[in-house]
């Protein structure tokens, strides 16, 4: 279950960079690979601009849309994804999931902070929530500004 890791400093500058961006992917299809899933990864900026992605083979082609909005979702309410549905539907919040063109409130999604500021998010999807969960939590807590 996400610990708040990712509010361990990532990153340089306001917003996710490029090589940050390749080691989340590439922890995130590591330890994909290591456990057999077969996911879609998404890296979003601060404002939920796509800035990478990649979909491993044999991966659920509904899972693109769904690991992008999952990333999306935690740059524009920076919660895990997950966090944010059970706070739609604590506090009577339903349809929420509708706006800003579509979020993705189950688990799977990160936002990443650096220094407590939101840098960026990443979406993973093609397993399960937990499954989806735990690759998101190994990329961003294996991953480092270098």
């Amino acid at each position: 279950m996400y610990t708040g890791d990712s509010y361990r400093s990532l990153g340089t500058g306001g917003s996710v960079n490029y090589e940050l961006t390749e080691q989340l992917l590439d922890k995130a299809v590591e330890y994909s690979k290591q456990h057999g899933h077969k996911m879609a990864i998404a890296v979003t900026d601060d404002g939920g601009i796509l800035v990478g992605f990649r979909r491993m083979d044999g991966c659920f082609k509904g899972s693109v849309e769904i690991a992008i909005k999952k990333a999306k979702t935690c740059a524009l309410f920076p919660l895990p994804s997950g966090a944010f549905g059970e706070l739609i539907q604590h506090q009577d919040l339903i349809g929420m999931e509708q706006t800003n063109g579509g979020l993705c409130v189950f688990h799977g999604g990160l936002p990443i902070f650096n220094d407590g500021t939101l840098i960026g998010a990443i979406g993973v999807s093609g397993g399960s929530a937990e499954e989806d969960l735990a690759v998101a939590e190994f990329a961003v807590t294996h991953s480092d500004s270098g």
